[in-house]
């Protein structure tokens, strides 16, 4: 008896430490608003920006529509979009953080297909038109995710962009 109970014990205490040890612990949430304004006042490109409020102007729901089809129908937690408004598009970043692991997988491609759509197919122009612009998105752009936490970043800085998004979540 004295076995079967110890046996017992032993393996309610080991399932207990195993399951301590998949549990998630839940990371505290990034203010999206905060970073974007941290970015505007830290690199000159995004000083040129304009912050898409789809909610407040029929302009910039009409733009995310275009160039980012899709995310307006989306059910986001947080949603940060910054546009050049000059056709002589010099650098853009989104930032988004969706519900759930599947969303963030959508809201990649969508950034992604902004992206290519920018640099075009090598047969045509992209959207970003002319060769400066074009080879900034084709070099200096990145969509990098955290879990449910996605960004879209086009400048010549993107790389230290990304490590400054990087450490949000260290």
């Amino acid at each position: 008896m004295k076995k079967a109970l110890c046996a017992v014990l032993a393996a309610v205490l080991t399932l207990s430490l195993l399951s301590a040890c998949t549990g998630e612990t839940q990371q505290e949430p990034v203010d999206l608003s905060a970073f974007a304004q941290t970015l505007r006042e830290t690199y000159e490109f995004a000083q040129h920006l304009s912050a898409m409020d789809p909610d407040a102007e029929e302009f910039a729901k009409q733009s995310i529509e275009q160039y980012l089809p899709g995310l307006l129908d989306m059910d986001l937690e947080q949603r940060v979009i910054c546009m050049s408004m000059m056709r002589l598009n010099n650098g853009e970043f989104s930032l988004v953080q969706t519900k759930n692991a599947q969303d963030a997988e959508t809201v990649k491609e969508l950034f992604q297909n902004r992206v290519d759509y920018m640099v075009g197919d090598g047969e045509s122009p992209g959207g970003a038109w002319y060769p400066g612009p074009t080879e900034l998105w084709r070099n200096s752009s990145r969509v990098v995710s955290h879990g449910n936490y996605v960004m879209m970043v086009v400048a010549e800085e993107c790389g230290q962009i990304v490590d400054e998004f990087n450490a949000l979540f260290e």
